[in-house]
Parts: C-alpha cells; sequence; structure tokens
C-alpha cells in the first residue's frame, strides 16, 4: 500500500476508476471505469468480461445483496488499482444495470487498505 495521496478527479459525475483486470493464465487486460463501493465486500465485474477473457472459474456462494440473496459465480484474477497490482483476487460475476457508467463495482477486499475520501463539493476522490 502507498503512502502517498492520490487524488482522482469523478468522472460523469461519479466516483469512478480506472480498474484493470488482468487474466493470471493469459496476462490479458481489460481497462474498465469502476465504481466505488463501500457496502460491497467483494470486487466485481460484470458477466460479458469474465467470458471475454475466458477466466479461471474459482467457485461460487450465496451472496446477500440490496435485491435479496443471489447465488454469484468467482473468478481468480489480478487487479491494477490505484498504482497497486494485487494478485490472486476472486471477483465476483454479477451483470450491473444497462447504461450505467460503471462497467464494474470494486469492493471492501480491496477499499479496506485503503484510507478514502469523497469529496463531492470538489468532485475528487482522495486516496492514501
Amino acid at each position: 500500500m502507498k503512502s502517498e495521496l492520490l487524488t482522482i478527479q469523478y468522472k460523469n459525475n461519479l466516483p469512478l476508476v480506472s480498474m484493470g483486470i488482468i487474466d493470471a493464465g493469459s496476462n490479458k487486460k481489460v481497462v474498465v471505469d469502476a465504481h466505488l463501493d463501500f457496502a460491497s465486500s467483494k470486487t466485481i465485474i460484470p458477466t460479458y468480461i469474465a467470458n471475454e477473457m475466458n477466466l479461471s472459474f474459482a467457485g461460487s456462494d450465496e451472496t446477500v445483496t440490496g435485491a435479496g440473496i443471489i447465488h454469484i459465480p468467482y473468478y481468480e484474477v489480478s487487479i491494477e488499482i490505484f498504482g497497486e497490482l494485487y494478485e490472486g483476487v476472486h471477483v465476483g460475476c454479477l451483470d450491473l444495470p444497462e447504461g450505467t457508467p460503471a462497467k464494474a463495482l470494486v469492493g471492501r477486499d480491496i477499499l479496506d487498505d485503503y484510507a478514502i475520501c469523497l469529496d463531492g463539493r470538489r468532485k475528487e476522490i482522495k486516496v492514501h
């Protein structure tokens, strides 16, 4: 974890950040805009990315969401975010609503490594 302060501007008036999803087997990388989701315990990617990248299935589990209890598959990837690389991350696979600017959700499995401030007045994300 870096100790310096990183400031990121909001995108589309939302706290979105660039997140790289890297397949451990092929090193194929996709970069998406991801929403910081402090209520999510796991980082989430959409089904189409898991399918396009042919990611390695890592299991599944029941998960509680705002819509109830759902069954969610997990895939093992590396995540590149905030200038850091997280290897061997089990990300959940769940489709977000069409039309949303966020293509993925960054969960507490990564966010808990940082102190993050959302400055709505300045439309900035401060990561320390």
